[in-house]
């Protein structure tokens, strides 16, 4: 019975770092300018993009875990003002990260009208 516990212990130090290791997204993308980028060079940020929005999803999803995690071993005990303070804390990081892809996307969409606006046929002029 006394082996029980070291045991526990042990387990339950092994299975904490679990959800205490969510990788922010990097957001290192080199963005083209469209008036002058090729086309496999728009499609590569445009991929890259998506990988960053799965990315996001992905910590998005890594925070949720480990915020029900911080809540569950609060247990009944905790206050709902700690927990309503842990909800904004991880809602809080999560946002600054969507945030950060939202600029990404948004700078990528004026570079790519750019790129259509480059390859676009010029108008003819009437005569």
């Amino acid at each position: 019975m006394k082996a029980l516990l070291p045991i526990s212990l042990i387990a339950a130090f092994v299975v904490a770092p679990a959800f205490a290791d969510c990788v922010v997204p990097a957001h290192d993308i080199k963005m083209p300018d469209g008036s002058k980028a090729t086309k496999e060079e728009m499609l590569a940020t445009q991929h890259a993009i998506k990988e960053g929005n799965a990315a996001v999803i992905a910590y998005g999803d890594c925070l949720k875990a480990e915020q029900d995690a911080k809540i569950a071993a609060g247990g009944d005990q905790m206050k709902e003002d700690e927990k309503v303070k842990i909800n904004t804390e991880y809602a809080n990081r999560q946002n600054a990260q969507v945030e950060k892809l939202q600029k990404m996307a948004d700078k990528f969409n004026v570079e790519l009208r750019a790129y259509k606006a480059k390859m676009a046929p010029p108008a003819q002029q009437p005569q």
